[in-house]
C-alpha cells in the first residue's frame, strides 16, 4: 500500500497550521508610561475626548472603541464625567490603522515517504532428493517505515497592517512648568501588526492586553499574545457587546 499521498496531505495540513496559525492569536505590544508624582495626586474625575483630528465624541466608532477602556479606567479608580467643567483630567483617545504592507514569505518544509505497513502472502514449493514435493504457504508483515526524501520550498504573498490605539491623560488644573501646557499624567500606547485591518475586531485584544498597565508604567514595551477564546478577551467583549 502506498501511503505517500496521505502523508503528503498531512504534511501540507501541518504546514498550513504552522503558517496560518498566527491568525488564531494576536500579539499586542503595550507601552505605558506615567508621571508617578502627578498621576498619584488624587485627581480621578475625567472627561473622555476624541483625539483623532476632527473626531467627535458622538462618532460611533469612537463610542464603541472607547467603551472597551471605560470599565478598565473605572477599575483603576477613575470616574467618568460628561463635561470638562466637572473633570480634573482630560483623557484623549486616539486610534488608527496603517496602509497595508505587502510582501512574500518563503518557507521550507521536509518531505517524507512511507514504506511497508502491509502484509505479503507467499507460497513456497520444494522438491527433495526423493522427488517428494511440499508446498508451504504463509504471510510476512512488512513494518511501516518513514524515510526523508527531500525538502520542498514554497512561498505565499501577504499584506499586513499595524493597528494602534493610545490614551493620554492631561491635568486640567495643573500646567507643565516648562511649557505652560497642561501637564501630562500618563500615556498608554497599544500596537498590533497582522493581516487584519479591522479595528473593530482588534480593539478588544488591545484593551485586554493593556488592562494591567493602563494609566500606569509598564517599565518597557511588553508583548502580550492572546487567543480569541482567552478569558480576558471574552470578558472585555462582554462588557461592551450585548446580545
Amino acid at each position: 500500500m502506498n501511503n505517500r499521498p496521505l502523508l503528503l496531505a498531512l504534511t501540507l495540513i501541518g504546514l498550513s497550521l504552522g503558517l496560518f496559525g498566527c491568525a488564531s492569536q494576536m500579539t499586542v505590544q503595550v507601552n505605558a508610561i506615567s508621571d508617578t508624582k502627578l498621576a498619584s495626586a488624587g485627581a480621578t474625575r475625567y472627561v473622555l475626548l476624541n483625539g483623532n483630528g476632527e473626531g467627535l465624541e458622538n462618532d460611533l466608532f469612537f463610542r464603541e472603541f472607547s467603551a472597551y477602556f471605560i470599565p478598565l479606567l473605572k477599575q483603576k479608580g477613575y470616574q467618568q464625567v460628561d463635561t470638562r467643567e466637572k473633570a480634573d483630567i482630560e483623557i484623549f483617545f486616539r486610534y488608527a490603522v496603517s496602509d497595508g504592507r505587502s510582501g512574500i514569505q518563503t518557507f521550507a518544509h521536509p518531505l517524507y515517504e512511507t514504506f511497508g505497513g502491509n502484509v505479503i502472502s507467499f507460497t513456497e514449493t520444494k522438491t527433495d532428493s526423493s522427488g517428494t514435493t511440499t508446498t508451504t504457504q504463509g504471510t510476512v508483515h512488512v513494518p511501516l517505515q518513514t524515510q526523508y526524501v527531500g525538502t520542498a520550498v514554497e512561498s505565499r504573498s501577504y499584506t499586513e497592517y499595524t493597528c494602534s490605539a493610545a490614551l493620554e491623560a492631561y491635568s486640567i488644573n495643573k500646567n507643565d512648568e516648562k511649557t505652560g501646557q497642561p501637564a501630562i499624567l500618563w500615556k498608554t500606547v497599544m500596537t498590533s501588526t497582522g493581516e487584519s485591518n479591522d479595528l473593530r475586531s482588534v480593539m478588544p485584544f488591545m484593551a485586554a492586553a493593556a488592562a494591567p498597565y493602563l494609566a500606569g508604567n509598564s517599565g518597557k514595551a511588553v508583548k502580550i499574545r492572546l487567543k480569541p477564546d482567552d478569558p480576558r478577551v471574552l470578558k472585555i467583549k462582554q462588557s461592551v457587546i450585548k446580545p
